[in-house]
């Protein structure tokens, strides 16, 4: 059987679809400083392990405006404007962040895929797997992954999104995640992944210790020869 690609979406509720919650922007484009603090952003950052504060001063250094400021910006009143009557909302953002654990992904891992998924989407992580491999059934607690697969944000129902590569073994917690066949336009028509080079080659069943949401493995990069 031929290869296909999976979606594991460890944010995306198991009673909820693509089209029922999802990472939103407040401007005509996703992005960093246009993210709306939903319910979604919410989860994506406590299993990405980034702490509302930390995540805001990310947003502050790039834009210089706190997405917590009451105030308008002075400086634009345009669609791409500090959107102030949504500092209610940033202020009760609740996430749930351990700061003695690392983030899963890098800072600027993090502002590559906000500021370059166009339309926002869901957190993913994506990749093919060989035809003959079967994902275990749900409900699952977690799964461990290996290969060289994609880590981002992929709208899976407009066709869009920008991923980073991981190359080793990950463990994620699924206990109220989905994890199954891309669930509606593939992130290969969209991205073009190679089988040969995005391949996850295990899938299993996995348990983590409690309140971990992922363990990483990563490949160590191979020798430059002298």
């Amino acid at each position: 059987m031929p290869p296909y690609e999976i979606a594991i979406l460890p944010c995306l509720p198991q009673h909820q679809t693509i089209e029922d919650d999802r990472l939103e922007a407040s401007a005509p484009a996703f992005g960093l400083a246009h993210v709306l603090p939903n319910a979604a952003l919410a989860r994506t950052l406590s299993f990405l392990n980034v702490s509302k504060g930390h995540f805001l001063d990310l947003i502050e250094d790039r834009g210089h405006i706190r997405p917590t400021d009451r105030r308008p910006d002075p400086h634009n009143a345009g669609p791409w404007r500090h959107r102030h009557e949504l500092a209610p909302a940033w202020r009760s953002l609740q996430v749930k962040a351990d700061e003695s654990q690392p983030q899963l992904l890098s800072d600027a891992q993090l502002i590559e895929i906000f500021d370059n998924a166009s339309y926002g989407g869901h957190f993913a992580i994506a990749g093919k797997v060989h035809g003959d491999i079967c994902l275990p059934a749900a409900p699952c607690i977690a799964l461990t992954i290996r290969g060289r697969f994609q880590i981002g944000i992929i709208d899976y129902l407009w066709g869009s999104g920008h991923s980073v590569t991981f190359d080793g073994s990950l463990t994620i917690a699924m206990r109220g995640g989905q994890a199954g066949p891309a669930p509606g336009i593939r992130f290969d028509d969209v991205c073009g992944f190679a089988a040969d080079w995005f391949r996850i080659d295990i899938v299993a069943r996995a348990r983590l210790p409690r309140g971990l949401r992922w363990h990483a493995e990563r490949r160590a990069p191979a020798p430059v020869a002298a």
